[in-house]
């Protein structure tokens, strides 16, 4: 149980970091005019279809990434948009650093070639 005690605490210490809390407080403001919250929330779904498509070794239409690139532009222009994007990625940042250092220290091979136990590629163990 002392491991779910440490995620409890580890939580508990991210609620009250910097980051989390900047991020918070612009979310707040987002959320507060709908024009802009509407605004984020195409960005994101735009920018969640391109990455499942990706993921999926699709081809993005040309116009999905103009069209993206364009919102982007739209949205930097709004300061209160800007912060909140830049806040929304520190706070990302942190926590994928946080999931790496779990890893390594599991020594977790996620990001590794897709190797069996024995190192060998396991395309090449076919």
């Amino acid at each position: 149980m002392i491991t779910y005690d440490n995620a409890h605490k580890l939580a508990k210490s991210l609620k009250e970091c910097d980051e989390y809390k900047a991020y918070k407080e612009l979310e707040k403001k987002i959320a507060a005019n709908s024009k802009t919250r509407k605004m984020v929330d195409d960005f994101r779904k735009r920018q969640f279809e391109i990455r499942s498509a990706q993921m999926m070794g699709q081809k993005i239409e040309e116009s999905k990434i103009e069209k993206i690139k364009e919102l982007q532009g739209i949205m930097i222009k709004d300061p209160t948009v800007s912060e909140f994007m830049h806040a929304e990625y520190r706070l990302s940042q942190m926590l994928s650093d946080i999931y790496k250092i779990i890893g390594e220290a599991l020594d977790l091979n996620f990001n590794k070639d897709e190797k069996d136990v024995e190192g060998k590629k396991i395309d090449e163990a076919k």
